[in-house]
């Protein structure tokens, strides 16, 4: 037998296609067989876009960096 978990907490079977479609988005499911053991997890990818803020752009752009050919002379590559 499958049980579904969504954050580690058993969910019946019967609202488990409503829950999962709503949970994947924001938590972990879990798929876990008769002896417990998950067989398949989702993990929600973290919303890293929403840190892309113009100031934050900005304040990479502001820090010293090197060029390809830099680097390239750093690691000895040439």
């Amino acid at each position: 037998m499958v049980t579904v978990y969504i954050d580690g907490k058993p969910v019946p079977w019967a609202d488990a296609e409503q829950l999962i479609e709503e949970a994947a988005a924001t938590r972990t499911v879990e798929f876990r067989n008769g002896s417990g053991r998950v067989f398949a997890t989702a993990v929600p990818e973290p919303d890293w876009v929403a840190a892309i803020t113009p100031e934050e752009t900005a304040r990479r752009l502001a820090e010293p960096g090197f060029t390809f050919e830099e680097v390239k002379k750093r690691l000895g590559w040439e």
